[in-house]
């Protein structure tokens, strides 16, 4: 057995049995990790991906559960009365923790009181791509572009209230354009159209404008991240581009409040070795994700942070959802 493994086993156990249980739980109970998304996405192959070197790290089983529905909205609403015993996990993206709050009136979750963060697992940048429909091969061209033609100047995103629609309004008012919002079932149908000039922008994962980028069909114009895209290297940086701007989405494990400290600890230790394997990494970036892993302190200070910033883009632009 690893050191790695044996120090999180012995926290885990320490921890269990301090509330009772015994000290084989450690040893032999899965782990559940709720995925609020159907198999096949990013999200449920990132988290695949990390639950099988945590099963190996931790030296037990854990299981990925497809929970689908609302966003992710139905799986973190059943977080709240999970037990705080370290048997079950979530993993979600940033979204639903930090701009759900203001996009939605009645969210039957809070995600500062009812989860306890634990670490990120992966992460990934948004693009802001044209198509045939538009001239522009630079953001300062599109931005000439869109102001001149607010007609034209229409985008889709994978639909409405998503953080890829937020991270479109947000460029529009940081770069003071009027531009229009074409909500899509999807990157994939948004894209599409993009390439056959039926829409003039898409705001996007960069991962779903990749490979067309590449087939010369449409331009990624830039790239949210602190720094370049390693999928698409030649492409700047919004900063780079001159809009003073940048977000990385990401996608971490909670577990429910009021989990323990120790369990929690021995799970962000075991989320961080997954994070700096080499093979992991190579893994994640076939899904166009990056490995990413923070201390559970740093994990909570990005999710305030994040929902702060949210708060007053979401009210600038007027947009909410009941339901």
């Amino acid at each position: 057995m690893t050191t790695t493994r044996r120090h999180a086993l012995i926290a885990i156990g320490a921890a269990l049995a301090a509330a009772g249980a015994p000290a084989a739980w450690a040893q032999q109970a899965p782990i559940r990790i709720v995925v609020g998304f159907p198999a096949g996405g990013s999200i449920d192959t990132a988290t695949r991906v990390v639950a099988e070197h945590m099963r190996a790290t931790l030296g037990r089983p854990v299981i990925v559960e497809n929970r689908p529905g609302a966003a992710s909205r139905v799986a973190l609403e059943a977080m709240k009365h999970a037990k705080p015993d370290g048997e079950t996990l979530i993993a979600s993206p940033s979204g639903p923790l930090t701009l759900f709050p203001h996009v939605y009136k009645n969210l039957r979750y809070d995600p500062l009181k009812d989860l306890t963060p634990i670490s990120t697992i992966a992460a990934f940048d948004y693009a802001v791509t044209v198509g045939p429909a538009t001239p522009a091969k630079t953001v300062a061209e599109y931005k000439r572009w869109a102001a001149a033609n607010p007609d034209k100047a229409n985008y889709g995103t994978t639909g409405a209230g998503t953080p890829a629609h937020f991270f479109a309004v947000s460029f529009a008012q940081r770069t003071g354009l009027q531009l229009s919002h074409v909500p899509y079932k999807g990157s994939g149908p948004a894209i599409t159209d993009l390439a056959a000039g039926q829409i003039s922008a898409v705001f996007s994962p960069v991962t779903e404008a990749a490979s067309l980028h590449k087939a010369g069909r449409i331009r990624i114009l830039a790239t949210s991240g602190a720094s370049r895209s390693e999928l698409v290297p030649e492409v700047p940086t919004l900063k780079e581009a001159g809009v003073d701007f940048d977000l990385s989405s990401w996608f971490a494990l909670f577990g429910p409040a009021g989990l323990p400290a120790e369990i929690v600890q021995a799970y962000a230790k075991a989320a961080a070795a997954a994070a700096a394997d080499p093979a992991v990494a190579e893994r994640l970036a076939a899904a166009g994700l990056r490995p990413s892993s923070t201390s559970p302190q740093q994990l909570e200070k990005l999710q305030r942070d994040e929902t702060a910033m949210w708060g007053p883009v979401v009210k600038a632009s007027g947009f909410s959802l009941e339901e």
